[in-house]
């Protein structure tokens, strides 16, 4: 791992860790550092990408390099030697770090409603293959997960933004939601971004529709 990089800087991010260790131990994530600011991206299971970022009290060189992330905690905890980099590990592409637009706020309570009806739609989906309790058939439930449930658009101005069942979802599951508190949505070219009090979910859009990035 490069020495420039200490583990003072990812105490905020291990509760982001701890969360995907915990659903896969293999989970890898990258650390982009520049100037005052350092983000740690995840490739969630959920098929988006979470994020979260904190302030640094100093200035501080750029770094851009990926870790295991269970590594990363036991390095953390005192459990284990500062992780190596994985950078060979991940897979897909990467928001970009500059050129976002606020599109809308939405109240908290808002989202729980749609990842509620979105919940209900899914067992109805199950009661209906005949599998109640559980959850439809992948293909079915991907077909759900990926519906736009939410669209919003800038005050003023012309930019507009759609926001999937998937990455609401994944937003209320990582706990990145406070109660009374709100969510911002941004764009930044063909990508989208759901912030929240205490983490960010990301998603691709494609000339078709909002895609996932697996």
């Amino acid at each position: 791992m490069s020495a420039d990089l200490v583990a003072d800087e990812l105490t905020e991010i291990a509760p982001l860790l701890r969360r995907m260790v915990a659903l896969n131990p293999s989970i890898v994530v990258r650390i982009r550092r520049q100037g005052t600011r350092l983000t740690a991206v995840v490739q969630t299971p959920f098929d988006v990408l979470a994020a979260r970022s904190i302030a640094l009290d100093t200035d501080t060189a750029r770094l851009d390099l990926t870790l295991s992330a269970a590594e990363t905690l036991a390095w953390l905890d005192g459990e284990g030697p500062a992780p190596s980099a994985r950078d060979a590990d991940w897979r897909g592409a990467l928001p970009p770090e500059t050129g976002w637009q606020r599109v809308d706020q939405v109240p908290d309570d808002v989202i729980r409603s749609l990842v509620r009806a979105g919940a209900l739609t899914l067992k109805e989906a199950a009661d209906r293959e005949g599998v109640p309790g559980a959850t439809p058939r992948a293909e079915v439930a991907d077909v759900l997960l990926d519906s736009v449930v939410l669209t919003v658009s800038q005050d003023g101005g012309p930019l507009t933004a759609e926001v999937t069942l998937r990455v609401l979802s994944a937003l209320t599951r990582l706990g990145f939601l406070p109660r009374d508190s709100h969510a911002v949505v941004d764009r930044a070219g063909r990508w989208v971004r759901v912030a929240a009090a205490y983490g960010t979910v990301y998603a691709e859009a494609s000339p078709s529709g909002l895609t996932v990035v697996r």
